[in-house]
């Protein structure tokens, strides 16, 4: 496991030695000024738990990620996907469970697809990573987080508009899965919980 998240982050690091240089962005008809490739972006989510938990989690998770496009658009006929590697930072305050908090990171992709020649597009991605939870081992409740250290996968998928060339903001929908893969077990269960609910951000490009 801990092979996969160097690798993750070497390949982030390798992104941004390969960065094929500037392009410029079509809006409305109009060339924009040279795409800036870097971006630092802030998205806030409530999730709300899908799986049979009595704890009934919610999570209000706020993440602060570095953005970075280090390839031009693939084009595919009249369809133009964008490509980010994102570095995120992760932080939840979280209610109705035997813990409060949540704090982690993990290396992202998301994909960007612009509709047409307007300042809207589609955005998806995904990516997975580690933290910190202040999980209770010793105490008898058997659907908490088992232990501290945790794994999160995560996918999200919504809608973009480009303010300008540099400002963006978007909403979507967001779901994460928490893990200590097995690790507490079988001193404690490992209960991972499922959830889902609406992330929205901001970014700022340079």
């Amino acid at each position: 496991m801990k092979q996969i998240f160097l690798s993750a982050f070497l390949g982030f690091l390798a992104g941004a030695i390969v960065h094929a240089g500037p392009e410029t962005v079509v809006l409305n008809g109009v060339e924009s000024a040279p795409r800036h490739p870097w971006a630092v972006s802030l998205e806030s989510a409530q999730m709300f738990n899908i799986d049979n938990n009595p704890n009934r989690y919610f999570f209000l998770t706020q993440m602060l990620s570095l953005d970075y496009e280090p390839f031009r658009a693939l084009e595919l006929g009249p369809v133009r996907i964008r490509t980010q590697v994102r570095s995120t930072f992760f932080a939840s305050a979280i209610f109705n469970g035997p813990e409060s908090f949540y704090l982690g990171w993990g290396p992202q992709l998301r994909f960007l697809i612009p509709i047409g020649q307007t300042h809207w597009s589609f955005f998806g991605g995904g990516g997975v990573g580690l933290g910190y939870a202040d999980a209770h081992p010793s105490d008898k409740n058997d659907h908490g987080l088992g232990q501290c250290f945790t794994f999160i996968m995560l996918a999200s998928g919504g809608f973009r508009y480009d303010l300008s060339d540099r400002w963006s903001v978007w909403t979507g929908f967001m779901w994460h899965h928490l893990s200590n893969a097995n690790m507490s077990e079988p001193n404690k269960r490992n209960t991972g919980p499922d959830e889902v609910g609406i992330v929205s951000g901001a970014a700022c490009a340079f």
